[in-house]
């Protein structure tokens, strides 16, 4: 029950159409229910059985309804009520697979609906992430996180609702008929229910443990994926491809594995839970079957057969139950590692000031600023002044501390000690999303995003000025090349501006 309370929460926007998933099930179990009953009245009038007691004064519920159908069996002949039961047959089915059709379409919206609001949700919480989070994160387990995990969880709605809803409704319903065939019976077969639940919550436990490791090397090998995507030019030219092979194959063996593993746990539910009932039916086949003959508890041949059918019809819901468990077990574990990775540490918290920033007035002044990673102090007591339309260049070695700098002033992270300030505002009091908003960012690798060459331009402007897109286009001397191509600034970049130089990705960068 544990792991379905983590699960309910993804489901609280749903539950008009949980409701009626509930009752389409409810009401499809019922019409199955009457759908295997059949065979009871097609028995009597086949072999005869009961005609002969009419006269009796059956208590029982068998027994009264035995009698009206040996009655109306009389009143209408035996032919005429073969017909009436094949038709009922027939009503029957397609009513029960109409109601089965609108359960599972509910069902579908439901396991769409929430898919999409947890991508929604896991999307916004990685962009509100801090930097330092994606300096310590590994883009490859990122990514499989988002995507494989999530649509483990996808399948998992499906089973909880399994486990919730329909198997347990359509076990319910026809224990409730096997109760009213005998009960006495029932509450023999019933004896045997603990072992089955046993069984199954051993093997779920492990299930879990196993599908988290698999999702682990599932993440090493999307990284070692990306990155390999990300280092082609570096991997032809220095002939690292039999390295960078070993190393796939060898995490590759390590998630055939743990893949193996949870595989050999997850496909042992259905046998297990088969040999289980089956052995519980055999029981009852004997057990049922001297009841019969015996004559104590009132129980025929032609409803101990009927009761062996709806017994049947349990089966296959309780082998539901067990795989949908399965399911809900490995989609805990990846709802677990999605939440895992949002909960780690990232270091110094940024606090979001409250004074709004509209523009710079006279200077951006660095007082006694230190900044320390964990190897080390990489910037102590550095002051310096821009005063507005002033162009400062950073020059050092490489590790003095240039990047860091530039890290302050967009706010990337905070100094260990000092500030800086804006016009005599320390920068940790204004807003930062109206901060950036009046910076221009260009990095040592031009980051441009797939779409073309003007949405790069405008990023986050949905609509730009066109002569504004034209004047800082020939400022950054981005027109003497888009001017030669044949959709000029509409032309896409491709991913990451594949389709462009690198000097051209430098313009476009320079331009946004």
């Amino acid at each position: 029950m544990t792991r379905l309370k983590v699960l309910f929460p993804l489901l609280k926007n749903y539950s008009w159409n949980l409701l009626a998933n509930a009752l389409l099930n409810a009401l499809g179990a019922v019409l199955s229910l009457f759908s295997f009953l059949s065979v009871v009245p097609f028995l009597r009038i086949l072999f005869g059985g009961g005609a002969n007691e009419l006269n009796s004064t059956a208590s029982d519920l068998p027994g009264k309804i035995g009698a009206w159908f040996d009655a109306y069996v009389l009143e209408v002949g035996s032919s005429h009520a073969l017909i009436v039961i094949c038709c009922s047959v027939v009503v029957l089915a397609i009513l029960k697979n109409v109601t089965t059709y609108l359960a599972m379409y509910s069902l579908a919206t439901i396991r769409t609906g929430v898919s999409r609001d947890l991508r929604n949700s896991t999307y916004s919480k990685l962009l509100g992430k801090q930097m330092n989070w994606f300096t310590d994160s590994r883009k490859g387990d990122i990514m499989s996180r988002l995507t494989v995990d999530l649509n483990e969880v996808e399948v998992s709605i499906v089973g909880s609702i399994e486990v919730m809803f329909k198997s347990p409704l359509l076990i319910f319903i026809s224990f409730g008929a096997l109760l009213a065939l005998s009960w006495e019976l029932t509450l023999f077969a019933m004896l045997f229910l603990p072992l089955s639940g046993i069984v199954i919550s051993r093997v779920a436990k492990k299930l879990k443990k196993s599908a988290l490791r698999g999702k682990e090397e599932l993440g090493s090998l999307s990284n070692i994926l990306e990155e390999t995507l990300s280092g082609m030019k570096i991997i032809k030219a220095f002939g690292a491809r039999k390295d960078f092979q070993k190393r796939y194959e060898d995490r590759n063996q390590k998630h055939f594995y743990a893949m193996r593993k949870m595989f050999e746990r997850e496909y042992m539910s259905s046998p297990l839970s088969e040999v289980i009932s089956l052995t519980v039916m055999a029981i009852l086949l004997g057990y049922g079957g001297t009841i019969v003959l015996t004559g104590n508890t009132g129980l025929t041949g032609d409803w101990f057969i009927g009761y062996l059918v709806v017994f049947s019809q349990i089966i296959p819901p309780a082998r539901a139950l067990s795989d949908g468990w399965f399911r809900v077990s490995k989609g805990v574990a990846s709802l677990d590692r999605i939440e895992e990775m949002f909960e780690q540490e990232e270091g110094q918290i940024l606090k979001d000031g409250s004074e709004k920033f509209t523009s710079l007035v006279n200077s951006i002044v660095f007082e006694n600023i230190s900044y320390s990673y964990q190897e080390g102090k990489v910037l102590d007591s550095v002051n310096l002044e821009i005063k507005k339309g002033e162009v400062v260049a950073l020059v050092g070695a490489s590790g003095s501390g240039k990047t860091t700098l530039s890290n302050l002033l967009v706010r990337f992270d905070d100094p260990s000690d000092g500030s800086v300030k804006i016009d005599g505002v320390d920068l940790r009091d204004l807003s930062i999303s109206t901060w950036r908003l009046n910076l221009g960012v260009v990095t040592q690798d031009a980051i441009l995003f797939n779409g073309s060459i003007e949405s790069n331009i405008a990023l986050c402007d949905s609509n730009p000025s066109s002569e504004r897109l034209q004047s800082v286009a020939k400022s950054a001397h981005v027109l003497e090349f888009s001017d030669q191509l044949q959709q000029g600034l509409q032309s896409e970049v491709g991913d990451g501006g594949g389709k462009l130089s690198g000097g051209q990705r430098q313009r476009v960068a320079l331009a946004r």
